[in-house]
């Protein structure tokens, strides 16, 4: 498989990359400890053997050389968590091919709000996920908008929406350097996803310095200086001096108590958003071809300056601010400086020119990161088919299969919805596959809304919302029964699609309708609640053991199709090939279970 293949490769060039950085790092590092110990046998040198006039000369070669070796190791060390980032990114995408839930973030463990039409019974959020095996991104932002992707309730513009996505994700796809930048870019932040809500807030508002500290921050250090120079030339006695020292320390320390929250804003261990920068760069220099991605590309360029640019001027202000952290400086040096007051400055003249655009500037990354995350998904499956647009509500596939299930043990199947008001009733032995079906509809429908590809020969789709009733769960605490709570699920469905044009039609998936009451009941309830579906221009699947349900075959003509599955049977065991039949199931493997598993069942009579 050439996707296993190229991160294999990958992962172990940069592996050695890593290895030998490693290994020039510990080099550099044992020579510096050699070169601090010839500093300490210069100073003993100087100190104690008087005329040894080669110590000092030595000395300040030595530490020049060491100061040498600290720029280089730095450096180095940047090189190899690079490099580490970029083995991650490789290691992630195998751990996505063999569905390695344990080696994938598990950051995406959202819960699915408890009213979302399809999240939780599809399986969109959380550990082995479809939102788990598609996220290839790095930040706080391409993660939320790749899961806003993805629980999309509508599909939107049609079809500009989904086809502007698919053409920025299959442009990525064959684009792995781009993506393993962006991703490296962005993993270098660290394996958490840095929050930029502060620095959001921060740069979103208005609050300005107040005049007086903008006049003092310029001539009160001039003044300082000066006083203290004049006073030093006149012969003032050193207590003058130090009283001018102090006075001038007290002035800038109350002056900056007015800006420790706007430099705490935008700090580098407050906020790592400025981080970013790579990632822009990245963005910005790449050649797209696709709609969306040009248009994202020219959100980050405005009067001439690039967003990399203006985030690279903004880190250098914050690499002042963080000046502060040092003890000696912030309680001594700072305050005769003002430098506080300066830096505040500085960030607001930033705020003024780039603040409002920030935002845009982070969500064209998240855009980015989203489409890049889709394409590695295609990138590792490109079996899998681009679904085409209709003009009509219809979901048509061939070949059909749920992207979760390891292609060895897979099995696909054709699905026809030809039109509105068009549903296939679904029977079936226990364990046989409807469940598998109907989330195999489900997932394959929201990935080609997101712009994805889709687990199948081919898929031709219109405009549709997605609405399931499958997991149903009643709640003790609410004093809710499961029947009650199915009830409530399938009022939301049939609310959807009674929702009036122009909401598109509703792609309905009912697992076990009302099973939670007697069977005819049963039958009746959800024989209206399917009609009624159908009334409104839904079109989907229902599936079912009760076989009364499937008289909507006959009732409602060709607008209802009965397909079915079922097991084989050799001896005692019992098999399943997962393959859709037309018609109705004829038989029940449900006492065949029970058995297999020692519990006695005595038929009566």
């Amino acid at each position: 498989m050439q996707a296993r293949a190229t991160y294999k490769s990958g992962r172990e060039r940069h592996g050695a990359v890593v290895t030998l950085l490693d290994t020039r790092a510990s080099r550099i590092a044992r020579a510096r400890l050699f070169l601090a110990v010839v500093a300490l046998g210069c100073l003993a040198a100087a100190v104690w053997w008087r005329p040894s006039g080669w110590a000092w000369p030595v000395l300040a070669a030595d530490a020049l050389l060491f100061a040498v070796l600290v720029v280089v190791h730095a450096r180095l060390d940047e090189r190899a968590r690079r490099a580490s980032t970029a083995v991650r990114f490789y290691e992630r995408g195998l751990a996505r091919l063999d569905h390695d839930w344990d080696r994938l973030p598990t950051a995406n463990g959202r819960p699915a709000a408890p009213d979302h039409p399809f999240a939780s019974d599809l399986d969109v959020f959380g550990r082995a996920s479809v939102m788990q095996v598609v996220d290839a991104t790095e930040t706080h932002f391409g993660q939320d908008t790749l899961a806003e992707w993805l629980a999309a309730t509508d599909p939107g513009p049609w079809p500009g929406r989904m086809m502007d996505r698919q053409k920025a994700v299959r442009e990525l796809a064959d684009r792995l350097s781009f993506r393993e930048a962006l991703a490296t870019a962005g993993g270098v932040l660290s394996d958490e996803r840095p929050d930029p809500s502060q620095l959001l807030r921060w740069a979103a508002g208005t609050q300005v310095l107040a005049p007086a500290l903008r006049v003092g921050v310029r001539w009160l250090p001039v003044a300082t200086a000066g006083a203290l120079a004049t006073a030093h030339a006149l012969g003032a006695p050193g207590e003058t001096l130090t009283l001018m020292v102090v006075l001038a320390m007290a002035a800038g320390i109350l002056a900056s108590r007015s800006v420790p929250r706007t430099l705490d804003a935008v700090s580098a261990r407050e906020s790592t958003a400025t981080r970013w920068r790579a990632m822009l760069a990245a963005i910005e220099g790449e050649p797209f071809a696709a709609p969306l991605l040009l248009g994202l590309q020219a959100r980050l360029s405005t009067d001439g300056r690039r967003a990399s640019e203006e985030l690279a001027a903004l880190e250098r202000i914050i690499g002042f601010v963080d000046a502060r952290r040092n003890e000696l400086f912030r309680f001594f040096i700072g305050p005769l400086l003002m430098w506080d007051i300066h830096c505040a400055v500085a960030l607001e003249r930033w705020r003024a020119r780039a603040g409002a655009r920030l935002r845009g500037w982070l969500d064209a990354i998240g855009e980015v990161e989203a489409a890049a995350g889709l394409a590695a998904f295609a990138f590792e499956h490109p079996e899998f088919a681009w679904p085409e647009p209709s003009p009509t509500p219809t979901f048509e596939a061939l070949g059909l299969a749920h992207p979760m299930i390891p292609s060895e043990r897979r099995v696909a199947n054709d699905v026809r919805l030809s039109a509105a008001g068009r549903a296939l009733v679904v029977t079936g032995s226990n364990m046989s596959g409807k469940s598998t079906l109907l989330r195999a509809i489900g997932v394959n429908a929201i990935l080609a809304f997101a712009g994805a590809p889709v687990c199948a020969r081919s898929l031709r789709i219109g405009a549709l919302r997605v609405a399931t009733s499958m997991r149903v769960e009643d709640s003790l605490a609410q004093g809710v029964s499961h029947f009650y709570a199915e009830v409530r699920r399938l009022k939301r469905v049939v609310d959807l699609a009674h929702e009036p044009p122009p909401a598109p039609p509703v792609l309905f998936l009912l697992d076990e309708i009302l099973h939670g009451t007697n069977s005819r009941e049963r039958v009746l309830g959800a024989s209206a609640v399917v009609r009624d579906l159908l009334a409104h221009g839904g079109l989907g699947a229902v599936s079912t053991h009760d076989l009364g349900i499937t008289a909507l075959g006959r009732e409602l003509g060709g607008a209802v199709e009965n397909v079915h599955f079922e097991e084989q049977v050799t001896g005692d065991a019992m098999t399943f090939d997962y393959a859709l039949r037309p018609g109705i199931v004829e038989s029940s493997n449900a006492l065949r279970l029970m058995r297999s598993m020692g519990i006695e069942v005595v038929e009566p009579g």
